[in-house]
């Protein structure tokens, strides 16, 4: 994720609760007949686990598993296990939080020797999130086949995923982040065996063959996706917050576009906490996902149901009124969490989707869902559906 995650087509959800008990409070094994017992904190164990379908940014097919496990003392949690498995049971399965698994603010470097003696850097790669010079998402390679001590950054081939081969001003700018790692500024003449350094393939004097991956600050101060997630699951047993605590920063915190140095709430973190960490610990503390009316209230020429569904940025209130012949007549959504240039575009007062949606209130199938915002769709015709079934 975020790094910001974009819009994923074709997403959907499933999830299956897998526990949830109470504990018993602690007692004396063998009291004294009349003896008041001792009582200990109430131990609670959690856990939900949910799939999220879609595909990556390549096109491919994914599925992440959101694990979120634990104990609490007293309503405080305890104990947390915080895990996203990609392909979890299929070909390929690994943890996001393996830095050898996700590629988010890591660097690659691979050194070989060959018969002759020589050196080949076949791959000097780093991979991360950049918002300058319209970078977004980026995955860059660098190689070069006569790798010498003299060899300088400028001769390495770089080029994006997509084959594009970058200019020195650009490269140098994105390397960058690997050489602060170093405090090395890194231009056209940095020598590359300085780089090799940092992930300990040049040491004492020579090259070490071998592969390496190292994880840097990223554009936002956030490392690794691991690390990221560690940052969180420290966050939250430091700062003695229950589950109904996590629930609230998921729904209200997301400083990943704020400069590290100004967050406030999950230091070391970039993760954007769209929908899917709601709903993870939404599901933790209640078994399964709400969808629904949740409040009624008479207005002017009606009444206005506010309705709570499950969009791409976790839960959608739509504001729904009906008049006394049980006809739509306004639908506004309070400011939520979906993507600003994609789902956000429904949502906005006076969409042309939310006036779909009044137009043909008599048969919501004609009303076809946004290519790019399906999930955001959807969450808006079934919070009209509830309300007006909940008018009849």
């Amino acid at each position: 994720m975020s790094k910001k995650i974009r819009s994923i087509a074709a997403l959907t959800l499933s999830f299956a609760l897998l526990s949830a008990c109470g504990g018993k409070p602690q007692e004396n094994p063998d009291p004294t007949p009349g003896e008041s017992q001792p009582q200990g904190p109430v131990v609670e164990e959690f856990s939900a686990e949910y799939e999220m379908f879609g595909t990556t940014s390549a096109g491919l097919p994914k599925n992440d598993t959101f694990i979120f496990e634990g104990t609490t003392e007293d309503g405080i949690i305890k104990t947390l296990n915080f895990d996203i498995i990609r392909n979890k049971g299929l070909e390929g399965e690994y943890s996001k939080k393996d830095i050898m698994g996700y590629m988010m603010n890591v660097s690659d470097a691979t050194v070989s020797k060959n018969e002759d003696g020589s050196w080949t850097l076949s791959a000097l790669n780093i991979y991360g999130y950049e918002e300058t010079y319209d970078f977004g998402q980026y995955m860059i390679y660098g190689s070069i086949e006569n790798l010498t001590e003299e060899t300088t950054f400028s001769e390495l081939t770089i080029a994006s995923y997509t084959g594009e081969v970058l200019d020195l001003d650009r490269s140098t700018f994105i390397y960058q982040y690997l050489g602060n790692e170093a405090d090395l500024v890194v231009t056209g003449d940095t020598f590359v065996k300085d780089l090799l350094a940092i992930f300990g393939l040049y040491e004492n004097g020579s090259f070490v063959e071998g592969t390496k991956r190292v994880s840097f600050a990223g554009y936002h101060g956030g490392r690794s996706y691991g690390e990221q997630i560690d940052a969180i699951v420290e966050h939250i047993l430091t700062h003695d917050m229950t589950l109904e605590d996590v629930y609230t920063m998921f729904q209200t915190v997301n400083q990943s576009a704020e400069p590290i140095l100004e967050r406030d709430a999950v230091a070391g973190a970039t993760i954007a906490f769209v929908g899917d960490f709601q709903r993870m610990v939404y599901l933790a503390i209640h078994g399964e996902l709400f969808e629904g009316v949740v409040n009624t209230t008479s207005v002017e020429g009606g009444t206005r149901y506010e309705v709570v569904t499950q969009g791409f940025g976790g839960e959608v209130e739509t504001y729904v009124t009906i008049d006394g012949e049980g006809k739509i007549t306004a639908i506004t959504v309070r400011d939520s969490q979906e993507t600003e240039d994609v789902g956000g575009k429904l949502t906005a007062e006076g969409s042309d989707f939310l006036q779909a949606l009044i137009d043909n209130q008599d048969d919501l199938t004609k009303v076809d869902t946004v290519s790019g915002a399906t999930l955001t769709s959807n969450a808006l015709i079934k919070a009209v559906d509830y309300a007006l079934a909940a008018s009849k």
